[in-house]
């Protein structure tokens, strides 16, 4: 059992950053990230704005993971969210091709919590 939780916490640890790290390196240095968003994505918003949203929301996803609450939500909405980083991006697999990897540990997450719920 500790080394479910341990586990677990590396998991949501290794996800969680990637989270928070594009979310201030986007509020640091958007014109590394704005070149990602696809124009239809942006539903009528400057890229800039939208790119900020996004900021936030990563950043709420990347501490809702390191809270460890509710981890099978987190884990699933983590797995939706890189599933469609890497689908809109597969023109840049070069750079995408880590956030399969980080995708595969957020369902990993996902099917380790879902039985108790967590």
């Amino acid at each position: 059992m500790e080394k479910e939780k341990i586990a677990s916490w590396l998991l949501r640890l290794s996800i969680a950053f990637s989270f928070i790290y594009v979310a201030f390196s986007t509020y640091f240095n958007p014109t590394n990230w704005i070149g990602f968003i696809p124009d239809f994505l942006t539903f009528g918003l400057d890229k800039l704005v939208f790119l900020k949203i996004h900021a936030a929301v990563d950043l709420i996803l990347g501490l809702w993971l390191l809270s460890g609450r509710k981890t099978f939500y987190a884990s699933a909405v983590s797995t939706v969210a890189l599933l469609g980083i890497v689908v809109l991006n597969l023109g840049q697999i070069e750079i995408v091709f880590r956030d399969v990897s980080i995708l595969l540990a957020a369902l990993a997450l996902a099917v380790m919590s879902y039985e108790n719920g967590r």
